[in-house]
């Protein structure tokens, strides 16, 4: 009896993946994801909107970056990193690598790291990424998501550290803080796996949308739909053309803010109280087919012992 409903709903939950997660990246199933990637596409990638719910905005912005591999780390500008390599090595220390725009592990020397200029990232992005490298608490990992460096001045001069922002007002109460370093933005440039776009990726294409206040606001921020909730993914990204020595990508980031409508409403109770239903169904059988091996198990040591004592 449990065949026909469960076919039912793995008909459905795949008819839903195919819906929103659109093209499939087979990088995924050769290589695996990251234990930490949460994330996958919330949103149909046909235009469509996410079944059930409503959108009350849509943004979305295209970006130029260049993508290197960690292998590049000792080549010289413009093929690769080497004037940051010791800053990139410290900053990717500090936590677990968090993957490709798809969540992608490429490991070792293989793995992808993304390099923009600092004038072309997103004024939200650049103030949040500003916020989190002036928070001293070491249990503060997102500090690590992304490396500021500046641009070397001089031929042959390394970058070996991040480049902290002069914080905008002293402490209450407490000394004025140590005059930091005066860089220019067009001086520096930002360092992080792309998958690092996904804490934040709503701040990426708020600013100049008509739900730019809205798309601010992190906490409303989901993986996946849920009523009054914000959807953003990397919609779209091109490959770097390593085999003539070029490292330009450019990537397209969409976001959403969604409510759930009532008809998605109505259809996401009924789906829900079918999966309790289910489980209650399975658990029913799993305590029967318990019961029926106790009672075999008894039967047959009772049938046993007469038998030892005939």
């Amino acid at each position: 009896m449990r065949t026909p409903t469960l076919s039912l709903l793995s008909a459905s939950l795949i008819f839903h993946a195919r819906n929103t997660l659109g093209a499939i990246n087979w990088d995924v199933y050769e290589y695996g994801v990251v234990e930490s990637f949460k994330w996958s596409r919330p949103f149909p990638d046909d235009g469509t909107d996410p079944g059930g719910f409503h959108v009350n905005c849509r943004a979305e912005g295209t970006f130029h970056a260049k993508m290197y591999k960690l292998s590049d780390l000792l080549e010289e500008p413009p093929s690769g990193l080497h004037p940051w390599q010791e800053g990139i090595d410290h900053v990717l220390r500090q936590r677990h690598y968090v993957g490709t725009f798809d969540g992608v592990d490429h490991k070792g020397q293989d793995r992808e790291i993304v390099m923009m200029e600092w004038t072309e990232v997103p004024a939200p992005v650049r103030h949040w990424i500003e916020e989190q490298q002036l928070d001293e608490s070491e249990a503060n990992e997102n500090k690590w998501l992304y490396g500021v460096f500046k641009k070397p001045t001089t031929e042959g001069e390394r970058i070996y550290q991040t480049f902290k922002p002069q914080p905008t007002a002293a402490p209450e109460g407490g000394a004025e803080p140590e005059k930091a370093e005066v860089v220019a933005d067009k001086d520096k440039i930002v360092v992080f796996p792309a998958g690092a776009i996904y804490e934040i990726a709503p701040l990426w294409v708020a600013k100049g949308s008509k739900c730019e206040r809205e798309l601010h606001n992190l906490t409303k921020y989901r993986p996946q739909a849920i009523d009054h909730s914000i959807l953003a993914w990397v919609t779209d990204h091109t490959k770097p053309k390593r085999e003539l020595g070029k490292r330009d990508i450019t990537f397209k980031v969409e976001a959403m803010a969604v409510t759930e409508t009532d008809e998605g409403r109505r259809s996401r109770l009924m789906w829900e109280k079918l999966h309790r239903s289910i489980k209650r169904n399975d658990r029913r059988i799993q305590k029967e087919e318990r019961l029926k091996a106790k009672k075999e198990l008894e039967q047959g040591v009772t049938e046993e012992r007469v038998k030892d004592e005939l």
